[in-house]
């Protein structure tokens, strides 16, 4: 496996191709983004069962981020009807 000293930043869009491959002879499985995709720099992040607890605390995270965008979201105020009996 190739190591390195530098820690690189991957910023993903809203629009990056992404998938999922499996490995299931190394009982693993790997995020990628594919080079072709991203103006030759993709990259793939190869994940083995004792990242599990990780992820889900990753996909937690996500999941409490995108509630409060939600909750900031303000919805339109419904239009009056003068017709209506109350």
């Amino acid at each position: 496996m190739l190591r390195t000293w530098t820690d690189t930043h991957y910023k993903l869009e809203d629009e990056d191709w992404l998938y999922i491959a499996t490995h299931e002879e190394q009982g693993s499985a790997s995020l990628v983004c594919p080079g072709y995709a991203r103006d030759g720099e993709g990259f793939s992040i190869h994940f083995t069962t004792a990242h599990t607890h990780l992820l889900e605390h990753l996909l937690a995270a996500l999941r409490i981020l995108k509630a409060q965008q939600e909750a900031l979201y303000h919805y339109p105020e419904p239009e009056k009807q003068s017709h209506l009996i109350r």
